[in-house]
Formats: C-alpha cells, sequence, structure tokens
C-alpha cells in the first residue's frame, strides 16, 4: 500500500454535475473526510482487503453530514465519484462498482466500488 504524503487539488471541472457539491457546505465537509490521510488509508485498507473502499467511511459520514443530504442520491454519486479520484491519485483502479455492502454494513451506502492497487503501482 502506498501512503501518500499530500493528495494534490483536485479539478472539479472535470466532473460535470458534480460541480456544485465542492462548494456547497456538505460537498466541502465530505471532501476534507475523505482527503484526510487517516482515512484514505482506511479506503486503501479496504481495498487491499477486497472490500468497498467507502466501508470503512460510512460512520464517519453519517456523522459529519445532515440525514438530508446523505438522503440525496445525487451526493451520493458525488461521494462515489470523489472516491474515485481520490483512489486514483494514490494509485488504485476501479476493479467493481455497485458491490453491495453486507446488510449489517449498510449504514449510508447500499453498495460502494472496490479499488486495487494498479499494476503499475505495485511493481
Amino acid at each position: 500500500m502506498r501512503t501518500p504524503a499530500f493528495l494534490p487539488p483536485f479539478d472539479y471541472t472535470l466532473a460535470g454535475f458534480f460541480t456544485a457539491w465542492p462548494d456547497h457546505p456538505a460537498g466541502a465537509s465530505a471532501i476534507a473526510l475523505l482527503t484526510r490521510l487517516d482515512n484514505v488509508t482506511l479506503a486503501q485498507q479496504a481495498s487491499d482487503e477486497g472490500r468497498p473502499a467507502l466501508d470503512k467511511l460510512q460512520e464517519q459520514l453519517r456523522d459529519a453530514l445532515p440525514p438530508a443530504i446523505l438522503a440525496d442520491h445525487q451526493f451520493l454519486r458525488f461521494l462515489g465519484h470523489f472516491m474515485l479520484r481520490v483512489m486514483a491519485q494514490v494509485g488504485y483502479e476501479l476493479l467493481q462498482d455497485q458491490v453491495p455492502l453486507p446488510p449489517d454494513r449498510q449504514i449510508i451506502l447500499k453498495s460502494a466500488a472496490v479499488y486495487r492497487l494498479a499494476t503499475s503501482q505495485a511493481a
């Protein structure tokens, strides 16, 4: 597992319909949470174990964000898209999207994406 020293700035203009979320207070909170180095490490560990990257972060997201925001389908898509960008920046690639979480782990998400260390990074 590669531990990042920092995450470079993201170019939100590439995200199309996601561009409003980074300026929204909930989006900014989610970005801050998902880019904290300890949380990036948790996402990497989950991925290395073959589990969805956002699984270990669900409790923190639930505690940090209002229920109405977490019920918004577009916001959940933003979370997934943003996590894809975070994982790509630390050398991981998407392995499978919409992997169902076990019923006891469906805290805010019913499914999430699984990543693996990119072949070029594994060497």
